[in-house]
This record gives C-alpha cells, sequence and structure tokens, in this order.
C-alpha cells in the first residue's frame, strides 16, 4: 500500500523545486503526481526553516505527560497578554493549536483557530525548536514566513502578540 512520498523524498522534491519559476510548479506538481496547494505549503516549510521546517509540517511524535503540561503551563501563561478575549489550547502530540472561543447566543459557541504551534527537535534530548503555523482562508494550516523557527514557545508566542505581518489578527486588547 502506498502512503505516498516519505518526509526524506518530500524534502528532496522541495530542494528540487526551489530553484523553479512558479509558473513552471504546476508542471513539476504534475509530473511527480502531487497536488499544487499541497505541495507549495511543502516548499515554503523547507523555504522558511529548512529540512526542520518539513518535518514541522509532517512528523508528528508523542512527548512525554509533564512535557505538555509545562507547555500548556508556558502557553496558558504567555496568552494572557490577550485577555478579556477566552482562549482554549488543543494539543495533538508535539503540535498545539490555539482557538478563540466566540459565544454566538447562550447555547452556540464557535471555535475559531487562531495559529498553531509544531514542536521539532534537532536530535534526541535537545530542546525543541518552535514552528508557528497561521490559518489560510481555505482552512489549511501554512507555515509562517516571518521567521524560520523560534527558540521557546514564549518568542513564538510573542511573534502572535507583535503580529508583524497581520496573519493572526489577534492583537492583544489594551
Amino acid at each position: 500500500m502506498d502512503d505516498g512520498p516519505t518526509v526524506e523524498q518530500i524534502i528532496a522534491l522541495a530542494v528540487k523545486a526551489s530553484g523553479l519559476p512558479p509558473e513552471d510548479l504546476d508542471q513539476f506538481c504534475d509530473q511527480h503526481s502531487l497536488q499544487l496547494e499541497t505541495f507549495t505549503g511543502w516548499t515554503t516549510a523547507y523555504e522558511t526553516g529548512g529540512e526542520l521546517g518539513v518535518h514541522a509540517m509532517l512528523t508528528q511524535w508523542k512527548p512525554d505527560r509533564e512535557t505538555v503540561k509545562a507547555w500548556r503551563e508556558t502557553l496558558k501563561a504567555q496568552l494572557k497578554a490577550f485577555r478579556p478575549r477566552r482562549l482554549r489550547m488543543r494539543n495533538e502530540a508535539n503540535w498545539i493549536t490555539v482557538d478563540e472561543i466566540k459565544p454566538l447566543t447562550t447555547a452556540s459557541i464557535v471555535h475559531t483557530p487562531v495559529f498553531q504551534l509544531r514542536a521539532v527537535k534537532e536530535e534526541e534530548g535537545s530542546e525543541p525548536l518552535w514552528f508557528l503555523y497561521w490559518r489560510r482562508a481555505g482552512g489549511s494550516w501554512w507555515p509562517y514566513a516571518g521567521k524560520p523557527s523560534f527558540p521557546s514557545l514564549e518568542t513564538a508566542v510573542q511573534e502572535v502578540v507583535t503580529d508583524p505581518y497581520s496573519c493572526f489578527r489577534l492583537h492583544p486588547l489594551r
């Protein structure tokens, strides 16, 4: 059963395509049986974060419970900058999604995804680098191109707080 290309194959394709002009990407994708939007996500991840950027986009691993708890506590403290907005965190393995909670009526609540953080370790036992993702209008998560990666959760959330490229549109209320 074919599950598609491996992360290493995707990195090799992204390297190969990085020198192509944008008008040649359709043909490249056709030659390799790839969807253009999916492939441009991979190339954006590679161009902004190198091989680790591609790993952040595609690879999940299960951190231990204490690590996840520490991440959640750190993130909870950092999200205080957005009060009185109500936010929630959802984590799936090494990916953490932050949603804004918007009550429409007393019986109806909408959770709007705002940003996602993904942890990647360069090597076993090292502290993770954090990659930031923003939600596109079509609903897909896209690598944040403002900075390739962040050394800590705090610095990643600080980028969301300052939002220099208006990707997140969740400015702190002052």
